[in-house]
């Protein structure tokens, strides 16, 4: 990977062989631990080491971060060449790896195609990553200057599609579903799973709302901006929509990102679908919260994230 850019590295004065050596130390490390978790390797390293692209897209974040990362006279050069290997290496791989990032031990990106992992992020040991995951910052252009991008623990495991977004931390053993759009800090121990929804917009001031989260047994976690306004009316409507009797459900927490509520199992006419509207201003949205029945309730992933 170091071979295109002898002329760069000799500029520099990096001894090629060592940058080599140091990344492979982690490298090698990576391999196994793919060939070990990934079945369809069939176990075997040789197998991932030559047929497979998302290994390449690791071993190259490796050698980047290396090289961005030793002792050198000219730290412009030294980012210019580190970022050369991490954009050939997404080309080659459909996996963008900032060589900024901090990636711990046994890293694994299976499939990859479309992830993204930004120049700031933290990964612990061990985690396990798939394709089309972001973990980015929060906004698009003009982000302020500082971390903006998030810290995973140790054995984190994160679905494809999933988008773990903002400087938060996500605790060890945490398992982030596919397609979840994770904001807030996620303690140790969490599963984040997504529910099926769909939302409804009205009037002529906008409220954004990203989604629903569910935590667990009848409670659930909407995300938006400005959901603490002055003014801001929030129902929980049944199946006719109308609104429920203010026992039927509670408002556990409230702040500008997300608000927290509780449904009460036994609130009358809750049977596969319930929703939640959003109010002010003369605008409203309605978002569709899907209720399981109360024996694969039981059973769905749980979170304490909050």
């Amino acid at each position: 990977m170091l071979a295109p850019h002898e002329s760069d590295s000799a500029a520099l004065g990096l001894e090629c062989g060592a940058v080599v050596r140091r990344a492979a130390d982690l490298a090698v490390g990576d391999l196994l631990a793919l060939a070990r978790r990934d079945p369809a390797s069939l176990g075997s390293w040789q197998y991932v080491l030559e047929a497979y692209a998302c290994f390449q897209a690791v071993l190259s974040y490796r050698v980047a971060h290396e090289v961005l990362t030793a002792p050198c006279g000219d730290p412009w050069r030294q980012r210019v060449l580190a970022r050369k290997i991490s954009e050939a290496a997404k080309v080659r791989t459909g996996v963008e790896i900032h060589p900024g990032a901090t990636i711990g031990p046994r890293f694994i990106v299976d499939h990859g195609i479309g992830t993204v992992i930004g120049e700031d992020a933290t990964i612990g040991a061990d985690c396990y990553i798939l394709q089309g995951v972001v973990l980015g910052a929060l906004g698009i252009a003009d982000n302020a200057a500082g971390r903006r991008h998030p810290t995973l623990g140790d054995r984190v495991q994160v679905g494809g599609f999933a988008r773990v977004l903002g400087p938060i931390t996500v605790g060890d053993d945490v398992m982030i579903g596919s397609h979840a759009l994770v904001r807030a800090d996620v303690p140790a121990g969490a599963q984040v799973a997504v529910l099926h929804q769909y939302q409804m917009v009205a009037g002529p001031r906008p409220i954004t709302v990203y989604g629903v989260e569910g935590l667990g047994e009848y409670r659930f976690r909407l995300h938006g901006n400005d959901l603490d306004r002055p003014g801001l009316e929030v129902q929980l409507l049944g199946p006719t929509q109308l609104p429920l009797a203010a026992g039927d459900w509670s408002v556990l927490q409230n702040n500008a990102k997300c608000l927290t509520f509780q449904i009460s199992p036994r609130a009358r006419g809750l049977r596969s679908v319930a929703h939640i509207r959003v109010r002010h201003g003369g605008s409203e949205v309605t978002v569709g919260i899907p209720l399981a029945r109360k024996s694969r309730v039981a059973s769905l992933p749980r979170t304490a994230a909050g």
